[in-house]
Parts: structure tokens; C-alpha cells; sequence
């Protein structure tokens, strides 16, 4: 499985402009289970119409738990270098170095969480004020998380729609990313960054201070329509509802993007500095883990 965050990543790339550019730019989003991926490039000058400089002769190597497991020339053709026979488990270490030709040195590190169960209980169609004073039904989902008492837990709630059916004797499926209302209290717990300028959609992202180390019954509002039964004989929609564990760091990450582009269009905002945890140059390098569950729905046979 191809990394969940490096699909909503590519616009990431083009945040890190300076005013002079030229830094080495590392990122890495690491799960179990899926394809290791990494990026490398330079950054650029905010004057520049490129997203990104190529590296042409850089080099990565990783480690896991303080060995090395992979150490290769990165395609400098390529945004992102795939390296299927590198694969991490929850608990691990990773250190990821990156150099070029010019003798220039970057490194990030981070660990794989654990992933935390969900479950999907109770699910109703209810009556919702909408933005112009009326109402609208939706679906209600009520989504069971078991927070571990250990640590600080951050979390991001992902739902995406799956449609298989039959064509031609061949199962073809397409997905796409529910939009979600995001009305339970764990959505609305903002720190400084946030309250600065109001109330920021953070796209699924939250921790666990509201519930830590007890089991909590988070609630979202899907749009009424996938309630619907596939009206093709052999067609199946899925509602998928992830629960991606992620580290501080990229919590931290994710929040002050969100508000750097938030505030591109607000002059009177500072600007955001967007959390990094690359030691030498600019990105991220963060693990995280999945948890699942589903709501199924099928057409007539």
C-alpha cells in the first residue's frame, strides 16, 4: 500500500521556498505496511517558478533501530524514491541521512507508533442545522477510540468511500475522500497557533486531552447520500473510517501548515513558520500507524 500522507504531500513541497533557497529538503511518512517512500530536493527562493530544485547527486541512507537497512543514490528523475524491500513494525526506530554532491548533510529521525483501535458502533440519520437556518439529514457515526494511558496519543480521522463493481467480467473499483462534519468537542481543542485567527478545519488531526488513556466515543457527520444502496446489481460501496496514529512531531507539522495556508490570504497574519524536524535543512520524517473499520453497503443481487 502506497503511503496514505504522501498522496496529499506533493503540495507540501512547493511550502518550502526561502528567500534564498538552496537548503536540502527531506521528507519520509513511515508506516507499517506500506511502501517506504522518500523525497529529497533543495529548497527554492520565494522569486523562483519552480516547486522544488532537483538533487542530482544525492545519497540516502537508513537506518532501522541503529542499523543500517538501505543505502542508495536517489532518483534525481523522481520526486519520491521507492524502496520496496525496506519495511518497518510498530516500535521502531528510524534515522533517515541524506547528503549531496556538494557535501551538504540533512538527517531525521523518528519511531513507528502503535496503531489504536477503533470500532464503529451506532449509525443513524439525524437532522442537523445546516449554513443557511434550515436542516439536512445525515449520517451520524459513532467511532469507539481505546486511548492507551501510557502517552500522549495524536490522532487523525480519515474516511474515505470504496465502489467495486463488475465490468465486463472484471472487478473495477474507484475511491475517493468523504468530507466529514466535524462537530465533536476533540475537533475544537486548538493551541495557540489556531485560536490566534479562529476556528481552522485541521482536517481530521487531534489528540487525545480530552480523553487520555479512557475509551472515548467520537462522533461525525457523513452527508445523508452514502446511506445509499448501490442501485447496480454486484456493486458494493465501503465507508472506510481510519485512525492514523501519528507522532507530535507530525501533529505539529500538519497544524502549522494548515495555518501557514490559511494566513496566505490574511496580510494582517504573521507569517507562520511551519514545524520541521530536519536536523541541517527543511521537512519531515515521521511514522505512523492504522486502524480500521468499515461500513458496508451492497447492491440489489
Amino acid at each position: 500500500m502506497i503511503s496514505l500522507l504522501v498522496l496529499s504531500c506533493e503540495k507540501d513541497l512547493e511550502i518550502e521556498m526561502e528567500e534564498k533557497g538552496g537548503r536540502l529538503v527531506l521528507y519520509s511518512f513511515i508506516a507499517p505496511d506500506s511502501l517506504f517512500q522518500v523525497h529529497l530536493s533543495k529548497s527554492v527562493s520565494h522569486f523562483s517558478v519552480d516547486d522544488f530544485e532537483r538533487v542530482y547527486d544525492g545519497n540516502i541512507t537508513v537506518y532501522k533501530n541503529n542499523h543500517i537497512v538501505d543505502d542508495f543514490i536517489f532518483p534525481f528523475d523522481d520526486a519520491w524514491a521507492n524502496r520496496p524491500d525496506v519495511n518497518f513494525v510498530s516500535g521502531d526506530s528510524v534515522l533517515i541521512e541524506a547528503a549531496d554532491g556538494l557535501g551538504k548533510r540533512v538527517s531525521g529521525k523518528t519511531a513507528i507508533p502503535p496503531a489504536v483501535p477503533i470500532s464503529l458502533g451506532d449509525t443513524t440519520i439525524v437532522l442537523r442545522n445546516d449554513k443557511n437556518n434550515g436542516m439536512k439529514r445525515v449520517l451520524n457515526c459513532k467511532l469507539s477510540i481505546s486511548d492507551p494511558l501510557e502517552i500522549k496519543n495524536y490522532y487523525q480521522l480519515v474516511i474515505f468511500e470504496k465502489i467495486c463493481r463488475i465490468e465486463n467480467e472484471v472487478l473495477e473499483c474507484e475511491q475517493r475522500k468523504v468530507n466529514y462534519d466535524k462537530t465533536d468537542p476533540v475537533f475544537f481543542v486548538q493551541d495557540k497557533e489556531g485560536s490566534l485567527i479562529g476556528e481552522i478545519d485541521f482536517d481530521g488531526c487531534f489528540s487525545d486531552t480530552l480523553f487520555n488513556g479512557k475509551k472515548y466515543s467520537l462522533e461525525v457527520d457523513l452527508p445523508v447520500e452514502y446511506t445509499s444502496v448501490p442501485e447496480k446489481p454486484g456493486t458494493t460501496r465501503k465507508i472506510y473510517f481510519l485512525l492514523l496514529s501519528h507522532t507530535r512531531g507530525f501533529y505539529d507539522y500538519y497544524r502549522s501548515k494548515v495555518v501557514a495556508e490559511y494566513g496566505y490570504d490574511l496580510p494582517i497574519i504573521d507569517p507562520i513558520r511551519i514545524y520541521n524536524n530536519i536536523n541541517g535543512g527543511l521537512g519531515l520524517v515521521s511514522g505512523y500507524n492504522v486502524a480500521s473499520d468499515s461500513l458496508v453497503f451492497e447492491g440489489v443481487q
